[in-house]
């Protein structure tokens, strides 16, 4: 059991991250002066890292990558502490989040609920530390936490699965990235975030729905806890530590239902379904976010989402930590690009601030509900063909035996 936990370290950590900095990001933006597309390459530089370097490093020696991982993550999180610009704290993060892969890569799986627990709960530690504006101290403490995760790794079983062809892989996740996050900066458009858009649907054509399908709740997560902290505390002014207790509304359900479903010793083929409809209906209200939204309405909304994202992980056990971390990583940069884009479409058309960021929430939301749908179609379509194949083989059976 104790062994268990300690494994389940270097994921926490990952939880963690997501969580807390989400919180902070108004603050960090404040302090370098970063633009919106800055701010989003916080978090999505440290989950790209992460994910598109994972199965490269699953391919080295164990002993080896997971040492030069605790490096990457100490360095990496002595120059986010360090930072004096948003190009700078970028490109710690980039390093913090390819040792956090390394460490990552030589370990299996294991059980999630000390992960769970650290996602649950990290909203509330970030808005602490956003109250006090103090993310350079959550940074530092990036270096011991290296520590703790090379410990835990080191206690955990290797992992059996090599994942994605690595070099392939890599190139593709980056270009999408980066396109996505600096469609705005760079003079995009609509059409162009619609392109990259099927671009991303091709090279995903040959993933098994039910890994799309978690990797889309990993993403609609992920960008919710980048989202809504900019909603609360830029829009609504709201403190830090507010901030954090109303993101508990979206993380506290999805964990709990997350675990007690993974708890349970058989399935309920019906959980799956009305997770992702909950989870929709949820999104759909996000969509009608406005600067004086109701409090009943956010905090309902977020309930919802989370409850649905955590109900439809029960029909994905075991579908490995890669496809959460690239959901994770793809799903922020969807979100974030409309984000950008309709701030900056209503700011040409003459709104406010918070008019705009409100409306770019919004359509983050729309498109989150569509990557949503994207996945339960993925996930009927397989489900569709799998029971044909099994329909197939059982009448071929009794044709065999006469």
């Amino acid at each position: 059991m104790i062994r268990r936990a300690a494994a389940s370290l270097p994921l926490a950590i990952v939880a963690l991250d997501v969580a807390v900095v989400g919180p902070l990001l108004p603050d960090i933006r404040v302090d370098l002066g970063s633009s919106a597309s800055g701010g989003q390459w916080v978090m999505n530089a440290y989950l790209l890292a992460l994910a598109a370097s994972l199965p490269a490093f699953a391919r080295l020696p164990r002993q080896p990558a997971l040492a030069a991982g605790v490096v990457a993550m100490a360095a990496g999180a002595v120059a986010c502490a360090t930072a004096g610009s948003t190009s700078a704290l970028v490109a710690g993060r980039a390093v913090e989040g390819a040792g956090t892969a390394a460490v990552l890569a030589g370990a299996a799986l294991p059980q999630l609920v000390l992960p769970g627990l650290a996602l649950a709960l990290g909203p509330l530690l970030g808005g602490v530390l956003a109250q006090e504006n103090w993310w350079h101290l959550y940074f530092w403490a990036g270096v011991p936490l290296a520590v703790v995760a090379g410990a835990g790794a080191l206690v955990a079983e290797p992992a059996e699965e090599q994942g994605p062809p690595p070099v392939a892989y890599a190139a593709v996740m980056t270009a999408v990235v980066v396109v996505l996050v600096q469609a705005e900066p760079w003079g995009l458009s609509w059409p162009a975030l619609a392109l990259a858009a099927a671009a991303l649907g091709v090279a995903l054509r040959r993933v098994p729905g039910s890994a799309f399908a978690w990797a889309a709740l990993a993403g609609c997560l992920t960008a919710l806890l980048f989202l809504m902290p900019e909603y609360f505390q830029l829009v609504r002014n709201l403190s830090g530590s507010r901030s954090g207790i109303l993101l508990l509304a979206l993380t506290l359900p999805t964990v709990t239902v997350a675990v007690v479903a993974q708890l349970l010793p058989w399935r309920i083929p019906a959980l799956g379904p009305a997770g992702a409809i909950c989870a929709a209906a949820g999104l759909a209200l996000l969509a009608t976010i406005e600067p004086h939204s109701r409090y009943a309405l956010l905090i309902v909304a977020l309930g919802l989402v989370g409850t649905g994202l955590g109900a439809a992980a029960h029909d994905l056990r075991g579908e490995g930590v890669g496809p959460l971390l690239a959901g994770a990583a793809l799903g922020l940069a969807v979100a974030g690009a409309g984000f950008q884009l309709e701030q900056a479409d209503q700011r040409d058309s003459g709104a406010t601030f918070q008019d705009a960021l409100a409306s770019g929430v919004s359509w983050a939301a729309v498109l989150l509900l569509a990557v949503l749908a994207a996945a339960a179609f993925a996930v009927w379509q397989e489900r569709r063909a799998r029971d044909g194949a099994t329909r197939a083989s059982s009448g071929a059976r009794p044709a065999a035996e006469n």
